[in-house]
């Protein structure tokens, strides 16, 4: 089975990634669907090395590195595909993350008018940040992007800096960090700061560096769009302390959480969130 093959099924299961694990001599390959790891087939582990080799010269990845993590992006499938490797005990494992390339709009993602209207005042009304928190593989980037499209659209600047840059936007200023070259997440936002954004949106609070450049750029008085994995608004503030961040920082910065899962409503996958807003929780 080719990899064509192995993408064009993740797709008409719905799955959000599709990852490969090595088991010494073969490879199994599992399907994430709506939040559930599940099992697919197997291949030869030889096989799977040659396969490895091609998606990482397609996605401009170093195939020579075969000790340090890595990601790309691969665009011959139909849509972006994000890429990322991981060595192993048993040699290197690999998460493809699928994107919906026909759901880019806010109107299209499934979420109930009220919701949409409650968000999009939230955006528009209150500077701080504003996170969209859920399981892996709720769809948290495709709201993210649905969301910084909508601003777009309302003529409002938006810079966003992604690691990497998963979809390319007409109209919005994607930067992408490169820490080889010395472009960090701090140094990132330090720039957009002085690009004169009205929202800035980051990919993913991902640790410590991110999180502490998210709240710096909030208590600014910027307004800050991101994702975090998380669910619901206790777990996101533990999440942010555990990253470091003061609770007296989170109380003058944070705005909105967004919480997110998705759901089959007669055979159609929609998403279903839930609004909790920092006045509610915090003094």
């Amino acid at each position: 089975m080719d990899l064509v093959e192995i993408i064009g099924q993740g797709m008409e299961k719905e799955a959000s990634d599709i990852h490969f694990i090595p088991f010494g001599e073969k490879t199994k390959v599992f399907y994430r669907i709506r939040g559930t790891l599940l099992f697919q087939r197997e291949m030869e582990t030889l096989k799977y090395q040659i396969l490895l080799q091609k998606i990482k010269a397609n996605a401009q990845m170093n195939i020579s590195e075969k000790r340090l993590p890595q990601d790309g992006i691969l665009k011959d499938y139909g849509q972006a595909i994000r890429v990322s490797t991981l060595r192993s005990v048993q040699g290197e494992s690999l998460v493809l993350r699928l994107y919906r390339s026909d759901i880019m709009n806010l109107e299209d993602l499934g979420l109930s008018g009220d919701i949409q209207g409650k968000i999009m005042d939230r955006l528009t009304e209150n500077s701080g940040i504003h996170l969209i928190c859920g399981e892996t593989g709720m769809g948290k980037s495709t709201t993210l992007y649905a969301l910084m499209m909508k601003l777009r659209d309302r003529n409002f600047k938006v810079l966003s800096i992604e690691d990497p840059v998963e979809r390319e936007i007409d109209g919005i200023v994607q930067s992408q960090i490169n820490d080889a070259a010395g472009l960090s997440y701090e140094r990132a936002i330090y720039a957009a700061l002085r690009q004169d954004p009205d929202y800035i949106a980051i990919g993913e609070i991902r640790n410590k560096e991110t999180a502490g450049a998210l709240v710096r750029s909030a208590l600014t008085g910027h307004k800050v769009i991101s994702t975090i994995h998380a669910h619901g608004f206790e777990n996101v503030l533990k999440r942010l302390k555990d990253f470091g961040i003061r609770e007296e920082y989170l109380t003058s910065s944070l705005s909105t959480v967004m919480s997110q899962r998705l759901k089959t409503v007669k055979g159609r996958r929609v998403l279903h969130a839930e609004l909790e807003f920092a006045e509610d929780f915090m003094g």
